[in-house]
């Protein structure tokens, strides 16, 4: 299988939604048109509570690195991580955020393994 056709297989395997913190994101798979308009490969909205990721990506490295880059931005809204705050604060904060994401999202890391699988 072609690594875009992994990646496809991938997102498109990514469950309705993950938990950040006490919030429940709603997991979007972005139009590539869209994504292309809007030059970005996801997103996350703390108004709309959705993260979003483009559905066709090139390789699943990059379908991982964009799912994880969208859930950081939650963690960062979700536990109230400020720009200004020490980097022993936001280091802190974001290992306790990730042991719970991984705590109530037990499927996300093994699709994280299955999209970095060589």
């Amino acid at each position: 299988m072609l690594p875009a056709e992994r990646a496809f297989s991938l997102i498109g395997a990514l469950p309705a939604s993950i938990r950040v913190g006490p919030f429940d994101f709603e997991i979007l798979k972005m139009d590539p048109m869209r994504a292309s308009a809007e030059r970005k490969f996801g997103f996350f909205s703390a108004v709309e509570q959705q993260i979003a990721i483009q559905a066709d990506m090139a390789t699943p490295f990059k379908a991982a690195d964009t799912l994880i880059h969208e859930i950081n931005h939650a963690i960062f809204w979700a536990y109230g991580i400020e720009d200004a705050d020490a980097e022993e604060r936001t280091v802190s904060a974001l290992a306790t955020a990730w042991v719970q994401v991984y705590r109530d999202n037990p499927w996300l890391l093994e699709w994280i393994g299955a999209a970095v699988k060589s």
